[in-house]
């Protein structure tokens, strides 16, 4: 395992715990971070003086970076390709749209401009769904919570993201401990996203749905069915044989 990513939260927070600092430092920096992407430790201010030796040889502002940025021609999507540490791709799409359009109750709508980023949790995936690029790579490797929440921070220098969906690359459940950590993040001191704006797409592992309504309980679930009978999921959706409708 390289360097790790400051926003890897559970890391981050164990480490600073060892070392006796406050983890009420840690949405600070992250704070910092995000207004200031290619800062050094050192120009953090007000931090304890073992936080700094600890952040230099810890962890690193980002392990990922925006290797390039497709905009559609209507400039409603905009595409991320992230390069990890490791030398693996995984893809973010910014998606905009207007709330104002069409009427709600035969009135305008309300509302205005609203993005919403399209994240990964995966490299490859071992769902293997027939109509699924990703799937067709096989499953490489999972995301860590750091690398999941960087796509957001990525994606928030582009536009203002309002919602967030876990519908890019990788089944996300088959990653829960660090999609969890990155909701929990998301959610809290400095992204404030409302856990109801976040939503975790699955195929259908049950188990995971179960325990994910415990641990994350507000948060939207999308179930892919992508066929409304049995016999045709299996046809389409391997994973489907073990998480009948």
């Amino acid at each position: 395992m390289g360097v790790r990513s400051i926003f890897d939260v559970p890391d981050v927070r164990a480490e600073f715990e060892k070392a006796g600092i406050n983890t009420h430092f840690i949405p600070f920096i992250w704070k910092y971070v995000i207004k200031n992407p290619n800062c050094e430790w050192d120009e953090i201010p007000d931090l304890p003086s073992t936080a700094y030796s600890l952040l230099r040889s810890k962890f690193k502002t980002f392990t990922s970076s925006v290797d390039s940025v497709i905009n559609s021609n209507d400039g409603v999507t905009t595409k991320l390709l992230v390069k990890l540490q490791n030398g693996a791709f995984v893809e973010a799409v910014i998606m905009r749209y207007d709330t104002r359009l069409g009427k709600y109750g035969g009135k305008p709508r309300p509302g205005g401009p609203r993005s919403t980023l399209c994240i990964s949790s995966q490299v490859g995936c071992k769902m293997g769904c027939k109509f699924c690029a990703t799937g067709s790579m096989g499953f490489k490797n999972n995301l860590s919570s750091g690398e999941i929440v960087e796509q957001l921070v990525h994606a928030s220098c582009l536009s203002q993201i309002r919602n967030v969906v876990f519908m890019g690359m990788g089944e996300p459940l088959n990653n829960y401990s660090a999609v969890v950590e990155a909701v929990r993040a998301m959610s809290g001191v400095p992204f404030q996203l409302s856990p109801k704006r976040i939503t975790v797409s699955t195929v259908g592992i049950i188990h995971a749905i179960n325990k994910l309504h415990k641990d994350l309980p507000g948060l939207n679930l999308a179930v892919s069915l992508h066929a409304p009978v049995q016999d045709v999921r299996c046809q389409i959706m391997p994973a489907a044989r073990a998480f009948p409708l």
